[in-house]
């Protein structure tokens, strides 16, 4: 390969591993409002050491109704990538009425994934 377009490779690759960087993390915000995310795994062990929790599936009643996690409740939320949801105006739940009446029950969402 010449010297020029081995350059304007690198040159590409080094932009394309910098816009990964630069991408915004949209985590941070959700966290610091008090939203934790946890893995499959971190449910599971809750879900075994008996702790009280509601467990939301947060898909909409298609995907619900093909296959959910045992235990689950279906309260669709609104259909927005969560790298788009803005804490002054979060996801709209569809059923809020499903959620437990008692505010000390730990509720976990769960759903498609970030897009």
């Amino acid at each position: 390969m010449r010297a020029p377009a081995v350059a304007a490779l690198t040159i590409l690759a080094s932009l394309a591993v910098s816009g990964v960087e630069a991408r915004p993390d949209w985590k941070a915000p959700l966290e610091r409002a008090g939203i934790r995310f946890i893995s499959a795994r971190e449910l599971r062990a809750l879900m075994t050491s008996g702790a009280r929790l509601t467990l939301v599936d947060a898909r909409d009643e298609v995907h619900f109704r093909r296959g959910h996690v045992p235990g689950a409740v279906s309260i669709p939320a609104e259909d927005r990538p969560l790298a788009f949801v803005d804490l002054a105006r979060p996801k709209r739940l569809l059923h809020p009425e499903r959620l437990p009446a008692d505010r000390d029950t730990l509720v976990v969402f769960y759903c498609g994934g970030p897009n």
